[in-house]
């Protein structure tokens, strides 16, 4: 093969190569937005879910210095997230989505929320307590905990799903951990439900309030079921 076929020959193998990429690349944006974008008017739609159930148990301490146990929750419908102080994104999940949620759902005695510092070496008990009062938190039924750090590691990830907690180097990066934004409903040691809304806000208004609307949905039904069941076994 002469020299400029070899090169015409370099030149179709990488025009097909980069046809290929392009072609992957706009399939997974397709498939990640049919995954992250659903459809507003489904919002309200009964929808069974079920992403596991706590095997063990897990003693932390509470922003009043109270050691307290996952397992207290057993009766309650509770929300679980896990944050570190200094993260700007979990301040804004928390000061508007959690609020709104506790706001809404926290004179019902069933109803609890949990939040676990991933980074209890700078989240101590007086931070806890200043996260706790920004969020108009009552230490009676939203809980800001933290606990020995590999230990909380290895339970949010292996016994709650959360994705693995990363450490990382500060600079370069900007925040000292990579972690799970999303938010758990729990009806009892169940998990119902997972969202994350930090995401969500990024794809914009609709997705984000179908997000919110479906967890709210979810933490309503499980109150429901938790009263009609506590009725009828009085």
């Amino acid at each position: 093969m002469s020299d400029r076929g070899k090169i015409i020959t370099i030149y179709v193998v990488v025009a097909i190569l980069s046809v290929a990429v392009l072609g992957t690349s706009l399939w997974l944006r397709e498939s990640r937005k049919r995954r992250f974008t659903p459809i507003a008017d489904k919002v309200g739609a009964d929808v069974a879910e079920d992403f596991g159930r706590l095997e063990k148990d897990l003693v932390l301490t509470n922003q009043e210095g109270k050691e307290v146990k996952l397992s207290a929750l057993r009766d309650k419908v509770w929300v679980a997230t896990n944050f570190f102080a200094t993260c700007p994104y979990c301040l804004q999940t928390a000061s508007e989505d959690l609020k709104a949620l506790y706001a809404e759902f926290s004179e019902d005695p069933a109803f609890h929320m949990v939040s676990i510092s991933i980074d209890p070496e700078s989240d101590q008990l007086e931070q806890l307590r200043d996260y706790a009062r920004v969020m108009e938190a009552d230490s009676s039924n939203w809980w800001f905990l933290r606990g020995e750090e590999k230990a909380v590691h290895e339970y949010l990830e292996k016994e709650m799903g959360f994705m693995k907690v990363v450490k990382n180097k500060v600079p370069p990066a900007k925040n000292p951990f990579s972690h799970d934004r999303g938010l758990l409903v729990y009806n009892g040691w169940k998990c119902v439900k997972k969202r994350d809304l930090q995401f969500a806000r990024t794809q914009g208004e609709r997705v984000k309030d179908y997000y919110f609307q479906d967890v709210r949905k979810s933490i309503l039904k499980s109150l429901a079921d938790r009263g009609a069941s506590a009725s009828t076994n009085p």
